[in-house]
């Protein structure tokens, strides 16, 4: 994660929630052509200097609207927006939380992640500061049980989950069920980015109804 710029990563979501992305975002977006026909943002029969002065007027109306969360027309808006507001409802957000440790940006996935099954990828590009809260929270949240399942694998290392799941008796059975009641306990970071878009679909719906 670079200090400067944009977070990149991606959500794994189900195929449900990646369609109803598109639609509310096709939504979104044709709200905002319809804002830009207004008379007041056209340019025709403008100079070239005048028209230059009402695009710059366009696009900062654009982004007080997206700051706003008046207009969620891309994914990266929509999904800012929505992180925010699972972060919120968690009671995350005003926390001063633990610089986020090198550990946790590792690329590989997370002691007791269940990220699996998910079979579309949503990329985005978030602000540093959100995305380092995400981080940060869902890390420092769950470092207890990350050390717990830590300390489950090193004293059950011939015993996968994944397997173990489809049996239904005999060995690993007891274990798993301790390796599940643990894994409960970790919020992952695709936890919280799924359950922001699916919050910034919801706004971006209630925009919509208010508009009606």
């Amino acid at each position: 994660m670079e200090k400067l710029g944009k977070h990149q990563g991606n959500a794994k979501v189900s195929l449900e929630l990646r369609l109803s992305l598109d639609s509310e975002l096709a939504e979104q977006r044709a709200y905002r052509l319809k804002l830009q026909g207004d008379e007041q943002w056209s340019v025709r029969g403008l100079r070239r200097q005048e028209a230059a002065g009402v695009r710059a007027a366009w696009r900062r109306e654009q982004e007080r609207l997206r700051r706003a969360g008046e207009l969620l027309d891309t994914v990266d808006v929509l999904a800012a927006h929505g992180i925010e507001l699972e972060l919120r409802d968690r009671d995350w957000w005003d926390r001063r939380w633990p610089a986020v440790p090198d550990e946790a940006m590792d690329p590989g996935r997370w002691p007791g992640s269940r990220d699996g099954g998910y079979p579309k990828q949503v990329p985005l590009r978030l602000p540093q500061p959100l995305a380092r809260k995400t981080y940060a929270a869902c890390w420092h949240s769950s470092y207890k049980a990350i050390l717990e399942l830590r300390k489950w694998r090193e004293q059950n290392p011939g015993i996968v989950p994944r397997r173990v799941r489809r049996r239904t008796g005999g060995r690993g059975v007891a274990e798993l069920e301790e390796y599940e009641r643990l894994a409960a306990q970790v919020t992952t970071v695709g936890d919280v980015y799924r359950a922001g878009l699916l919050r910034g679909i919801g706004a971006a719906e209630a925009l919509r109804s208010r508009r009606s």
